[in-house]
């Protein structure tokens, strides 16, 4: 059990460096994931929706997962643990459906590469990402995220997955058998030793940014779910935001949208969907009456901004962005304490 300090300059610290540990390394995971895939020959489109959404997602599932095994262990208060996982989440998603994907429209204009897409790609990934943001209220409205509806979410992803697949075969047609020689067998084996490493890191990191977060609840009375807000949901949407960045600096604007909802669609279902089939989850009342609704709110304007012209104007990046600084004013002002 990870015991932290009782100064909360110390805690401060340790939180931060956490923070650091878990966003840096999540992104060495991904890099060497995407490697992997690559040598096994799996497409690029599928390599998007799957490898880099979930390893993009890494930080919230795994905060999840020992959050909830804290919870069963009794090692953790249930509602500050729970809190502060579905704050997490929940603002990591907001702070991707509005701020990075503004930050996201704004460079590729500036770039001359306005974010275009195609509608069919709206009309499954774009209303499967609203369809899980309105699934996940509807189990949350009685304030408590069961493990038969944690199930429910996990294995919906796991249909979404495998409806990605049968839909990439279709497309590809031609499977092509990929080998490998003994180089490439020995590169594989060193990239998946350096992904359980970082594997163990994040798990580390993850444990000690939770008993900071209840050292803070309990010390200071603030919500846990405000902290997952403010502090952990921005921090762990930085591998997202980093990966879009880099995908619009290469031309690549379809993939950072992609990226985008492809987190947007593992977050609820994926990463609380492990989670509440662990321990279930108490939801605390901000984020029934405001923060998933502002969820559904932004993920129904992206895709209308999207599907109306196929593309991301600098006029709607900015009102993303502002979207995104009224939310966090109304939430600091009036949902500042869990309930």
């Amino acid at each position: 059990m990870v015991v932290v300090s009782q100064n909360p300059v110390d805690n401060i610290i340790i939180g931060v460096i956490a923070i650091v540990f878990l966003v840096f390394v999540a992104g060495k995971v991904i890099e060497k994931s995407i490697k992997i895939s690559k040598r096994l020959g799996i497409s690029q489109i599928f390599i998007g929706l799957t490898v880099i959404a979930i390893g993009t997602s890494l930080p919230e599932i795994t905060t999840g997962i020992v959050a909830s095994l804290d919870i069963v262990r009794g090692n953790i208060d249930p509602f500050i643990a729970s809190s502060t996982v579905l704050g997490t989440n929940i603002g990591s998603d907001i702070v991707q459906q509005s701020l990075i994907i503004g930050i996201v429209g704004l460079l590729a204009v500036t770039r001359l590469r306005a974010i275009r897409v195609r509608r069919s790609f709206l009309k499954t990934d774009g209303l499967v990402m609203i369809m899980a943001a309105i699934l996940l209220l509807l189990f949350a409205v009685d304030k408590i995220i069961s493990r038969a509806e944690g199930a429910v979410l996990f294995f919906g992803y796991i249909l979404f997955l495998w409806f990605l697949w049968i839909k990439e075969n279709k497309r590809i047609h031609i499977h092509k058998k990929v080998r490998l020689d003994g180089n490439d067998k020995k590169n594989i084996f060193i990239d998946l030793f350096y992904i359980l490493a970082g594997m163990v890191i994040i798990i580390f990191s993850a444990e000690y940014i939770l008993r900071v977060a209840e050292f803070f609840v309990i010390r200071y009375g603030i919500g846990g779910s405000l902290i997952g807000i403010l502090a952990l949901g921005i921090a762990t949407a930085l591998p997202e935001l980093t990966t879009s960045i880099t995908a619009i600096l290469k031309g690549a604007s379809s993939i950072s949208i992609g990226t985008l909802i492809g987190s947007n669609i593992t977050n609820p279902m994926l990463a609380l969907g492990i989670g509440a089939m662990i321990s279930s989850y108490q939801v605390p009342r901000p984020i029934i009456v405001f923060d998933i609704p502002v969820k559904i709110a932004t993920a129904i304007i992206l895709i209308w901004f999207l599907w109306r012209n196929r593309m991301f104007t600098r006029k709607e990046a900015i009102f993303m962005i502002g979207i995104y600084f009224v939310y966090i004013f109304v939430r600091l002002k009036y949902f500042a304490v869990d309930l």
